[in-house]
């Protein structure tokens, strides 16, 4: 193929990041912080750059008929389901028709595009936005980045439609990826050569990279990225850090940023804290400050330090770390330190409360510490949320629900996340099984059993039951949810809310594992 660059003239750029199909979707976990960072390194290096977030063009989402390898949920979704006890019961696009996707794309007359895949389940949407641009304007050529892309590259750079694939780190591989564009010209096979982290094909056959390589802490981006503002808040989003020591066998933070734990320098930040500024009538309005970083707590010092020069910016800060929060790195003193600096709420990761399935997935665990964090936020009022894991190798109907009742009598509510895979990590580190299925099998609200240790059946009865212990800790409860409540808890079986003819009935949960249920309550009383 040929890509059109003209001596004299930048090259002209977009990035892209696609819908999201899925059956949900959190706006403002959506911050897109790397392509964000593109968008500054190709502007840096003498690039016209365009982005293009698809998924926040639309505030809600578009239904779309369930895929037929998703038929397996049919069972488990309740038509005109409502409420909190729900399952999820559509399945949307977020954002425009990849068409008309492509249609704005193309009339950004790039000579590059760059599509953002930022998870593995999203895969299928990069490349049919891929094979829309290609069939239109074949001579543009098409990169493809993000996290996703570093977990499987030659699922990407193996599709005709797809040139490039760049992992890890756009600080590391971008420049001298636009260099080689520059010198090469036409003859995109000769790019692959000094770049480092970059996939392409030459004849069909594909072409890995002769350098792997991360950032060191100096090259590390700092970004902040606005991803809401109301009347009465402004809400920002950033990572500060790179990598985890850690080896949670689960986890696939290492495929993209490696094992080295590394942080934005402080001067860098505060450099950037100083270029920001707010307009006069949102200075007085409080700022929360969100961070999605794996691990800060890994450098507790720096941690603090960063929340101070925030603190130093912004009037009325607040700050979540909503990708969650290591317990096994809190004190009780760092927990009453964090909350008077302004930590508004505690994500808290516990994995699992079977201490033979966190010694297999390689998981610390302090229960007692754990236990006495969440009394302190709750003696302080401090809201915290408590994520385990649903579907591990090791897992039972017993040990879902002895996690799920051991939650149920801690002042914190439920989080619950259904085992996915992503193609690199322990036990799934034959990439090839994930040609034989949808990337969107991936995502946890597939609720496929890749492990075969929970069946689809119990996934989902685990994650009702998880809705129906936070709504039994709700302050507020409508006189429906106190019937359904009294109901689920007499008889031990799930019960949800269904809207007909303009009213809401109760109705029983089809298709559960009802000795789950039995068991939580077992275990809960």
């Amino acid at each position: 193929m040929t890509i059109r660059i003209h001596e004299k003239k930048p090259l002209k750029a977009t990035i892209a990041v696609p819908p999201v199909f899925d059956f949900y979707f959190t706006r403002h976990r959506f911050s897109i912080l790397g392509s964000e960072i593109l968008y500054t390194l190709l502007l840096e290096n003498g690039c016209e750059v365009q982005l293009f977030n698809f998924p926040h063009q639309k505030k809600k989402g578009g239904q779309l008929r369930l895929p037929k390898t998703l038929d397996y949920l049919k069972p488990h979704i309740i038509e005109n389901e409502q409420g909190r006890l729900s399952f999820f019961t559509r399945y949307q696009r977020f954002g425009p028709p990849l068409c008309q996707c492509a249609d704005q794309i193309i009339a950004s007359l790039p000579d590059i595009v760059f599509i953002s895949c930022f998870a593995f389940c999203y895969a299928d949407s990069a490349i049919e936005l891929a094979s829309h641009i290609r069939a239109i304007r074949p001579e543009i050529a098409i990169a493809v980045g993000g996290a996703g892309v570093s977990a499987y590259p030659d699922f990407f750079v193996r599709n005709p439609n797809i040139d490039f694939a760049l992992t890890g780190e756009a600080e590391v591989s971008i420049p001298s990826f636009l260099n080689a564009l520059r010198s090469t010209g036409k003859n995109l096979p000769g790019v692959a050569g000094g770049v480092p982290n970059l996939y392409q094909k030459n004849t069909g056959r594909i072409i890995a990279p002769l350098i792997k390589k991360q950032t060191h802490a100096d090259e590390v981006a700092f970004v902040l990225k606005k991803t809401n503002e109301t009347k009465k808040a402004i809400y920002f989003t950033t990572s500060l850090s790179r990598g985890c020591p850690k080896r949670c066998r689960f986890c696939s933070n290492f495929l993209c940023h490696g094992r080295e734990f590394r942080v934005v320098p402080i001067n860098k930040i505060q450099k950037g804290l100083a270029d920001i500024s707010l307009n006069p009538e949102d200075r007085e309005k409080p700022v929360y400050i969100n961070f999605e970083d794996d691990n800060l707590l890994l450098a507790p010092e720096y941690f603090l330090s960063i929340l101070k020069a925030f603190k130093k910016k912004f009037t009325r800060v607040y700050f979540l770390a909503e990708n969650g929060v290591d317990y096994t790195k809190l004190t009780p003193d760092l927990v009453k330190i964090l909350i008077d600096l302004g930590m508004k709420q505690f994500n808290l990761s516990i994995a699992s409360t079977h201490l033979p399935i966190l010694e297999n997935e390689q998981r610390d665990s302090t229960l007692p510490l754990y236990e006495q964090v969440v009394r302190i936020l709750d003696r302080q009022n401090i809201q915290s949320i408590t994520y385990f894991i649903c579907g591990f190798k090791k897992d039972s109907k017993k040990t879902v629900a002895a996690n799920i009742a051991y939650l149920a009598k801690h002042p914190t509510r439920i989080g619950i996340s259904l085992f996915y895979p992503v193609p690199g990590i322990p036990d799934f580190t034959d990439k090839a099984r994930f040609d034989k299925y949808p990337p969107f099998l991936c995502a946890g609200s597939s609720a496929f059993a890749w492990n075969q240790s929970l069946t689809t059946a119990e996934l989902v009865t685990a994650f009702r039951l998880s809705r129906f212990v936070n709504l039994l800790k709700s302050g507020i409860k409508s006189k429906e949810e106190e019937i359904l409540i009294q109901k689920i808890t007499q008889e031990k079986k799930l019960y949800t809310l269904v809207k007909k003819n303009g009213s809401r009935s109760i109705i029983p949960v089809p298709n559960m594992d009802n000795d789950m249920v039995r068991l939580f309550f077992d275990y809960f009383y």
